[in-house]
C-alpha cells in the first residue's frame, strides 16, 4: 500500500474533489488530505469516505511556516514537512487536488528508487505561461537553458518517500531563493520543480508516455471508455490530470461521482 497525498485551503465540496476521493479510494491505497480552513461539508465527505484530513496548522505550528504565502508554495512546503515527520508510508504520491482522477494503482509505475516526475509533453519554450514562470522565478539565461525541455508538472510526484523528500527539499530551498529575490509570487512551484530536477536529470525518472496524464495542452484529446477505462488519444493512463480541460471527461466523471 502507498499513501496518496493532496493539500487543499478553502474549499468547499464540489465535483472535483468527489472525484478525486472516490476514485483514488478505489485503489485501495491510504488517501491523506493536508487540509486549511476547508468546508464542514468537505471534512465530512472526507470521513464518510475513510480518508484522512492532516491539519495544515499542525505542521505551520510546528515548523514556524508563514501560510500567508502562496497556496502553490504552501503545497511543496507541507508536502515535504508531512513525508518527513508524519507519513511512514514507504511509497506516496503527492498531487494536485480538485482535478485530479485515478484509474489503476498508480504505485504499480514505481521500478526504482528515482523519484517520478510527469511530463506534459509540450517543450518550455513552446508554452508562453511556463516562459513566463521561469524568466519571472529566474531570467532569460535559466530559461535559454530550460526552453528545449519538455514541461514538468508540479502537480504530480511519485516515488519512494525517501527519493520524493530529495526533491521536495532542493525545491523548498530554491523557492526560498526565489521569493528573496521577487517576493511571494504566485506561481513559483512548477518553475522551481522544472529548474531543480533539469539540473540533476540523473536523480530522477520522467514519465513521457502518458502514464500519469497530464491534460493542460490536450483540449482537442479523442476520449473513449472501454470498460469503465478511459483511452485518452490511445492512452490508459493510471492517473488523469487536467482532466477538466476536455470538457466531455469533466462532464462524465461529475456525473459519474455526483
Amino acid at each position: 500500500m502507498g499513501e496518496i497525498i493532496t493539500y487543499g485551503k478553502g474549499y468547499s465540496l464540489n465535483s472535483g474533489i468527489k472525484v478525486f476521493i472516490q476514485s483514488a479510494i478505489q485503489t485501495g491505497n491510504k488517501v491523506t488530505i493536508i487540509g486549511s480552513q476547508l468546508g464542514d461539508d468537505v471534512l465530512k465527505y472526507a470521513e464518510d469516505n475513510n480518508v484522512t484530513i492532516y491539519n495544515s496548522d499542525i505542521l505551520s505550528k510546528n515548523y514556524n511556516v508563514n501560510d500567508n504565502i502562496s497556496p502553490y508554495t504552501l503545497k511543496v512546503i507541507y508536502f515535504y514537512l508531512y513525508c518527513k515527520h508524519v507519513s511512514k508510508e514507504e511509497d506516496v504520491y503527492l498531487c494536485d487536488f480538485t482535478d485530479v482522477y485515478f484509474q489503476k494503482n498508480v504505485f504499480e509505475l514505481i521500478q526504482n528508487n528515482k523519484t517520478y516526475i510527469t511530463s506534459e509533453n509540450k517543450k518550455i519554450n513552446t508554452c508562453d505561461t511556463n516562459t513566463t514562470w521561469i524568466n519571472i522565478c529566474y531570467n532569460p539565461d535559466i530559461l535559454n537553458l530550460l526552453g528545449k525541455h519538455e514541461i514538468l508538472n508540479g502537480g504530480s510526484i511519485l516515488g519512494k518517500r525517501d527519493a520524493c523528500l530529495y526533491l521536495l527539499d532542493e525545491m523548498c530551498k530554491d523557492m526560498s531563493s526565489i521569493i528573496t529575490r521577487i517576493g511571494n509570487y504566485q506561481n513559483i512551484d512548477q518553475a522551481s520543480m522544472n529548474k531543480v530536477v533539469y539540473f540533476d536529470q540523473h536523480n530522477y525518472n520522467i514519465l513521457k508516455a502518458g502514464e500519469i496524464l497530464n491534460c493542460a495542452h490536450s483540449g482537442n484529446a479523442v476520449t473513449e471508455n472501454v470498460n469503465d477505462i478511459y483511452f485518452i488519444n490511445n492512452i490508459a493512463s493510471h492517473v488523469i490530470h487536467q482532466y477538466d480541460v476536455i470538457k466531455s471527461l469533466e462532464k462524465e466523471l461529475y456525473e459519474k461521482y455526483d
